[in-house]
């Protein structure tokens, strides 16, 4: 069974953030971050009428984005 009560203390812990500011943290525009969004690229929760944003979900997707890289060929 799981607790409850230890997922939802983890995200009360979470940094929580607005469009704006998580358009900032992309270093994109809110225009292009609601883009994002509505081609299910970026995850985002729903409060009331406004789009929240978790921080840790943001930094998963940059790093699952990373381009370039040498595998040591």
């Amino acid at each position: 069974m799981v607790d409850i009560q230890v997922g939802l203390s983890s995200l009360t812990k979470e940094e929580w953030m607005t469009t704006q500011e998580a358009a900032d943290y992309l270093r994109v525009s809110p225009a292009s971050l609601l883009n994002m969004v509505s081609n299910g690229k970026v995850p985002y929760y729903k409060f009331q009428r406004r789009n929240r944003y978790l921080k840790s979900d943001l930094l998963r997707l940059l790093l699952s984005e990373r381009r370039g890289i040498s595998n040591g060929n």
